[in-house]
């Protein structure tokens, strides 16, 4: 009689298959890129954890001062107030200011009880002697009490090193406290890490020098000069103040308010508003491109010292541990034998995935809390990456020859139908059977076509336009799957595509996508054209119309041949839509729905009110404008034409193409205008009749 093999000697094969696997990806740790992409996702996942909610709440004595759009265009204020204020009438020259209005504006927010001000702008140079003098007197009368930025910087453009740029002109009997503005990232571009201090060692990568200078980062400077003792760096628990998102966090006043004296009472109570609070003043305006990013998202400069400067005073940071490549290996090792483990012990191949999955989840949701309520951030992903990766190595034969398989039928598919039919009927058989019976769908139906196309084909040798034809038609279907659109089918030349179909979503992700793969194949368009036109071939000019509507949407065929299409009113009208693209002599035109789907009509413009050939509903049509003046002056022409003014639309549109000459849509309008007649017909409503289809 033959013995059964015990339990452990049956399992012994697959622990080692396991421990194998997640040894592989062990010793890829020991590789430099592997660790550090390891740890990349612990720190993301981390800021997750340890920044997700409100955190710790906005300090009401921090005051962000910014030098915004406003205040260096000085919009909407009155000229004569302007000319009649020193300082805003310094603040209307280009930027940077008369240092004047530095000076002016930090005594005004001391002598209203400022406890503390700090310029974040880099004054590196000299500028005009006075104003120079008048921010020099500023700083010796309120000495303690006013904190100016430095700057570490290359000292050459190779970047073989830095040094640091203090206003060292600025410096008189007692010179003002001086905190460095720089920021340090990590590999992945995100500012987690803030530097009170550092020395030129450090920011050099160089080795320590026993007792060297420490100089003071602006964060660090200002907690100096409140008598906090900050550490060397740290990790500050940012604030995000809940809905307010973290950019409503210390969100920027408007420098420009301190000289406007309506403001300066109302906002600022007179200056009662800036008693005791620490004020930073510093760029806001997105010209100063002044962004970094963070855990929680883009913060201003100014932001992000004032984020340091209120964890140092509350002492609120957050730790992380194991963040360095030791650490890594074994923590990966430790899953390599814990998947091992688990497959020694269960038999079962799915419960051997599910118990490694469940393994992880109790392992992060420890982690979550402690990230929660110790703001104490403990990575797990190389143990969690070799656990999972060597407890389904002895799996994956059967898994991987699946999915071959199952992309060898995703391509032959493609070959045939859209992308998206491809999807269903590989991936969700059961869901696309559900839509192939047909059903009322809400979609968005592009059509487009090219003008000219049959007098084309008579004019170029048939091997040369199938070639190009076959050239256009990939280049503009690639744009269709690259946005999310479904192929229902070529005619002729034509394209017939549309969203919503097959998937479920909203109006406004659909219409965005057709509008993005419009926009997409019109910039497309222009190199194919120039590429042809240097190998000696016609140029093509396209014209697409887009609706959005109620179709029928299944497959239609017979029972030799189906495909999954669309039909309905909605198809028709997008079809009438490109034709009347010939008509206006514009590359696209959209009905009213379709633009108020998208969300967009801020910068698009509405041409005409129309009634097509065979449809009794008249519709809005859309298309691009030349820019924000055009769109607005071809408005005002059209509000005459619509209620029937036609002699003062014609003076208007005759304006309008003196400006924008090149604008065949308002030509078109104007020929029509000048039909009508001076006076508009007994039954005129503002709405074109065209035959058109």
């Amino acid at each position: 009689m033959n013995a059964r093999p015990k339990p452990g000697t049956a399992r012994s094969r697959p622990a080692l298959v396991a421990f194998l696997g997640g040894l592989v990806l062990t010793l890829f740790t020991l590789v430099e890129p592997v660790s550090e992409s390891l740890r990349g996702i612990d720190r993301r996942m981390g800021d997750r954890a340890l920044f997700h909610g409100a955190g710790p709440p906005e300090r009401q004595d921090l005051v962000f001062l910014g030098i915004d759009e406003e205040s260096l265009t000085l919009q909407g204020l009155d000229p004569q107030l302007i000319e009649s204020n020193r300082n805003l009438t310094r603040m209307a020259a280009r930027f940077p200011w008369d240092r004047r209005v530095h000076a002016d504006a930090i005594e005004k927010l001391l002598h209203s009880g400022a406890r503390l001000v700090v310029l974040d702008l880099v004054l590196a140079e000299p500028s005009d002697p006075a104003a120079d003098a008048a921010l020099a007197d500023v700083i010796s009368r309120y000495p303690g009490r006013i904190i100016l930025a430095s700057v570490f910087t290359p000292l050459s453009v190779e970047g073989d090193g830095f040094m640091l740029v203090e206003p060292e002109f600025l410096r008189i009997g007692s010179p003002p406290a001086i905190g460095f503005v720089n920021f340090r990232p990590d590999d992945d571009g995100v500012i987690r890490e803030v530097h009170y201090s550092s020395t030129l060692s450090y920011e050099n990568n160089q080795a320590t020098i026993l007792g060297e200078t420490r100089f003071p980062s602006l964060a660090g400077a200002t907690l100096e000069a409140l008598g906090k003792s900050p550490p060397v760096s740290a990790e500050p628990r940012f604030s995000t103040a809940g809905t307010k998102g973290a950019a409503g966090v210390y969100s920027p006043l408007s420098i420009r308010s301190l000289f406007i004296p309506d403001d300066w009472e109302k906002r600022y109570g007179s200056g009662h508003f800036f008693r005791d609070k620490i004020i930073v003043i510093g760029p806001a305006a997105a010209r100063f491109q002044d962004n970094h990013q963070t855990p929680i998202g883009l913060l201003l400069g100014p932001q992000l010292h004032l984020q340091a400067v209120a964890a140092g005073l509350e002492n609120d940071f957050v730790t992380r541990h194991l963040e360095n490549p030791r650490s890594v290996f074994w923590l990966a090792l430790a899953g390599s034998f814990a998947a091992a483990a688990l497959m020694f012990l269960i038999t079962r191949p799915l419960l051997v995935v599910a118990g490694s999955v469940a393994a992880i989840a109790i392992c992060y949701a420890t982690a979550f809390a402690l990230a929660r309520f110790d703001s104490t951030w403990i990575g797990l992903t190389p143990f969690a990456s070799t656990l999972f990766f060597g407890s389904v190595s002895g799996q994956s034969y059967d898994l991987l020859r699946e999915r071959l398989e199952r992309g060898r039928l995703h391509r032959q598919f493609r070959r045939f139908v859209s992308r998206d039919v491809a999807d269903s009927l590989v991936d969700n058989p059961s869901i696309y059977q559900l839509a192939a019976t047909g059903r009322k769908r809400r979609v968005v139906v592009m059509f487009t076509d090219l003008r000219g196309f049959t007098s084309l084909s008579e004019q170029v040798p048939p091997e040369q336009l199938f070639s190009q034809l076959n050239e256009y038609l990939t280049s503009m279907v690639k744009i269709i799957f690259a946005h999310g659109g479904t192929l229902d089918k070529f005619i002729g030349d034509a394209i017939l595509a549309h969203w919503g179909a097959l998937e479920d979503g909203d109006d406004r992700q659909f219409a965005s996508s057709a509008m993005a793969a419009t926009e997409a194949m019109g910039a497309t368009l222009a190199p194919l054209n120039a590429s042809w036109k240097t190998r000696g071939l016609p140029e093509l000019e396209m014209g697409i119309g887009l609706h959005i509507g109620d179709v029928l949407a299944g497959e239609i065929g017979s029972v030799q041949r189906t495909e999954f299409g669309v039909i309905g009113d909605a198809v028709n009208l997008a079809s009438r839509l490109e034709g009347l693209t010939k008509t206006f002599t514009c590359p696209w035109l959209a009905s009213g729905a379709f633009i108020a789907a998208t969300g967009n009509e801020f910068r698009l413009r509405r041409i005409a009110k129309v009634r097509v050939s065979g449809r009794q509903e008249p519709v809005d049509l859309w298309t691009s404008a030349l820019c924000e003046v055009s769109r607005v002056s071809f408005a005002q022409a059209l509000e005459f034409f619509e209620a029937g003014d036609f002699e003062a639309a014609v003076e208007r549109f005759e304006i309008y193409l003196k400006d924008f000459i090149q604008d065949r849509v308002a030509e078109r309008l104007l020929e029509q205008t000048r039909q009508l007649g001076t006076l508009p017909p007994p039954e005129w409503t503002g709405i074109l009749e065209l035959s058109d289809k």
